[in-house]
């Protein structure tokens, strides 16, 4: 099982390590795509500032992250997972699993970058700010820059069952219910008076669990759509599988 995470707003800049070196990325299909964007990332925050500070919806406190852009290729880098921060990957807690659950994050988890593609866990990059809804000039809207190639990244893993977490944007940048494997994407809910509603404040939260518990768990992960209501229910989510959903079948955690 393959869990796919947004990316988070935040970054920690790495504070040692080496600089960016496109080899050590997972999807080598994806190399030239994001030396480009890079490039025409950096040139934007250089050359062109005030455009960019409106292509990335900076506000006048938040001129430190032109020279995060400006520098993508001479930073110091660090594996994605410690460079992702927020809510989803505190409830994660990476750095706190047990080494065989860790393994097994590091080979069941891809998150999603507007920048970058898709990268594994331990996947050495710089900070940045780019959104998946950007529109760099150089390359106009992300979607047609990325869809084809991160498609066809994910069909290398067309053996595994997809579990989409991630938020609108980045699912237009690969709509992965497009693809011939199976895909479930996850909303959480809460009971509010008898009728379930969506979760706003603690849905990354449960999306940070969802994926710890699986990591954790010594369980046999599903293969099959239908076997992952009864999954993490057994990991002590109280879950529901809805295969009616508009747009293909959506795993319900009920939280209280």
């Amino acid at each position: 099982m393959i869990f796919l995470l947004p990316p988070s707003e935040g970054k920690t800049p790495a504070s040692r390590g080496s600089k960016f070196a496109p080899k050590k990325l997972v999807f080598p299909n994806l190399t030239q795509k994001r030396l480009l964007l890079m490039e025409s990332l950096a040139h934007l925050c250089t050359n062109e500032q005030e455009l960019a500070t409106k292509v990335l919806e900076l506000g006048p406190q938040q001129n430190d992250l032109l020279a995060t852009n400006t520098d993508l290729f001479t930073a110091k880098c660090a594996p994605a997972i410690e460079i992702y921060t927020g809510v989803l990957y505190d409830h994660l807690g990476y750095s706190t699993l047990s080494a065989k659950a860790r393994a097994r994050a590091d080979s069941s988890i891809l998150i999603a970058s507007a920048l970058f593609g898709f990268l594994a866990p331990t996947d050495p990059i710089p900070a940045y700010r780019l959104s998946g809804a950007s529109i760099i000039p150089q390359v106009g809207s992300l979607v047609p820059y990325w869809k084809t190639e991160l498609l066809d990244s994910l069909a290398q893993r067309s053996d595994d069952l997809i579990l989409d977490m991630r938020s609108g944007s980045y699912e237009k940048l690969a709509p992965a219910k497009q693809l011939n494997q199976p895909v479930v994407s996850v909303k959480v809910l809460t009971n509010v008076n008898g009728f379930l509603k969506p979760v706003t404040h603690f849905n990354k939260a449960t999306k940070g669990d969802l994926a710890r518990a699986a990591c954790l768990s010594s369980l046999k992960s599903p293969i099959k759509v239908n076997e992952l209501a009864r999954y993490f229910t057994q990991l002590g989510f109280e879950s529901e599988l809805d295969l009616k959903a508009p747009g293909g079948p959506v795993l319900q955690i009920v939280t209280t």
